[in-house]
């Protein structure tokens, strides 16, 4: 009898054994890993012949191609355009880069891989795709922000001092007026706003 159990214990251990998966045909994949039935990869994914699996599109690109056998179904989002989503199935994933940041090149999965406007410059605009529209802080002002998204970003110089350089990203840009002469202008864009001392006084 004690045989008989013995080889019960052993057949029930086997069938209790997980069996790999068959190869499946190009486009498709097990669905899941309890799946004994190969089943057509859906949007946003893809398999090569001889695959077990869908393998999902990468970060910055889509696909809505279903039973796709590669990774050239799977579109790059456009320039100006991001996405951190994998195995995304639409276009509608392709988010636009933030004010501030233009998106040169196709397939980008950040925002943070958006090219950020430099220091001195703004851009209010979504979904830029040069740095064309980026715009420099005028005379006057300064900003040392990178990536700036408004105009409010540009900021005055103090008055005793002036710049007449458009783009300038540092508070240095700001020149002092020359020793005799002084100012109570925000922004000044020349030297002429800074005016002589009257008789009798001076200004180191």
């Amino acid at each position: 009898m004690a045989p008989l159990v013995s080889r019960l214990v052993v057949l029930s251990l086997v069938a209790a054994v997980p069996r790999s998966h068959a190869a499946c045909p190009a486009g498709e994949g097990y669905p899941s890993g309890t799946s004994t039935t190969c089943g057509l990869c859906g949007a946003g994914t893809w398999s090569g012949e001889g695959s077990t699996e869908c393998t999902r599109c990468p970060p910055g690109t889509w696909s809505s191609v279903t039973g796709a056998v590669d990774e050239s179904t799977c579109v790059k989002c456009p320039r100006g355009t991001w996405s951190s989503q994998h195995g995304s199935p639409t276009p509608d994933s392709c988010q636009t880069c933030s004010p501030g940041r233009w998106g040169g090149g196709e397939g980008l999965a950040s925002d943070a891989q958006c090219t950020a406007c430099p220091a001195g410059t703004w851009a209010a605009e979504h979904g830029a795709t040069s740095s064309e529209v980026c715009t420099a802080c005028p005379s006057g002002k300064w900003s040392s922000q990178i990536g700036s998204s408004a105009s409010s970003h540009c900021v005055d110089c103090a008055p005793g001092t002036w710049n007449d350089e458009s783009g300038a990203s540092a508070l240095e840009s700001c020149k002092p007026c020359r020793a005799g002469t002084w100012s109570t202008a925000w922004g000044a864009i020349s030297e002429s706003a800074c005016l002589e001392c009257e008789v009798g006084t001076y200004q180191p």
